[in-house]
């Protein structure tokens, strides 16, 4: 119990370094590229993050060209709490494309792009 409690800290204590030292990568990333919101419509409507498109999950194989036609153009994506964001990572990843982030949930994508 004592090591999967201190895996656990362990895990979260990098896991939010690792948030606070790609910020400004995030931040350069949204200059010149695109950010993806994965979620719902309704998720979406309800809040996003400014300049945000939205393309859920399960459509961004058919839709991301309409937006990213260069396969080098830095994708950030965000969601509700990083899953659907990983699958539509993975998902571009496998189409080819070459700069694609996931910042996590939309709290932790906030955070990183300094925004409200």
């Amino acid at each position: 119990m004592f090591f999967k409690r201190l895996f656990a800290t362990i895990a979260v204590a990098l896991s939010f370094a690792g948030a606070v030292q790609a910020d400004e990568q995030a931040k350069a990333w949204l200059e010149q590229g695109v950010l993806i919101d994965t979620r719902t419509e309704n998720e979406f409507n309800a809040g996003h993050i400014e300049g945000a498109e939205l393309i859920p999950y399960d459509e961004i194989a058919m839709q991301i060209a309409s937006i990213a036609e260069d396969k080098s153009t830095p994708i950030l994506l965000y969601c509700r709490s990083g899953r659907r964001a990983g699958v539509a990572e993975q998902a571009l990843q496998s189409l080819g494309y070459t700069n694609v982030r996931n910042l996590g949930g939309i709290d932790q994508a906030k955070a990183a792009l300094a925004v409200n």
